[in-house]
């Protein structure tokens, strides 16, 4: 497998070379892979992003490697989709600096802060 240089799209040619699957391979896995969505120039050649290149090899692998039928990798996939995004959901909401403070604390560290917002400019004022 050749290294892939790094530019923003790929073409069919790049791709199969790259990882080893045949052009006609890869279209026929298009059909078979919803998420397998190269971009379409004008001319309607597919240009294929690192993250389809990534998708392209993961996909060999599991066909290839682990054994899996093209039903069981898409399942494969769109398992590992879910739980990518409700990992996501679960993530606790960044809490703010102020929410271990009183009222007075926050407004003193509002006012503190607000003051030297007033030195800055003061000094970006003299500078010009």
């Amino acid at each position: 497998m050749a290294d892939l240089p790094e530019k923003l799209y790929y073409s069919i040619r790049e791709v199969s070379e790259h990882t080893a699957v045949e052009p006609h391979v890869l279209r026929y896995w298009e059909s078979e892979f919803p998420m397998l969505k190269p971009k379409r120039a004008r001319s309607g050649a597919r240009n294929y992003r690192k993250k389809d290149v990534d998708l392209i090899m993961e996909i060999q692998s599991l066909l290839h490697e682990e054994g899996y039928r093209i039903e069981g990798a898409r399942k494969h996939l769109r398992e590992r989709k879910k739980a990518k995004s409700t990992a996501k959901t679960k993530q606790k909401p960044q809490t703010s600096l102020f929410d271990s403070m009183d009222r007075d604390e926050k407004i003193t560290r509002v006012r503190r802060e607000l003051e030297e917002v007033m030195v800055l400019l003061k000094e970006m004022k003299a500078e010009e």
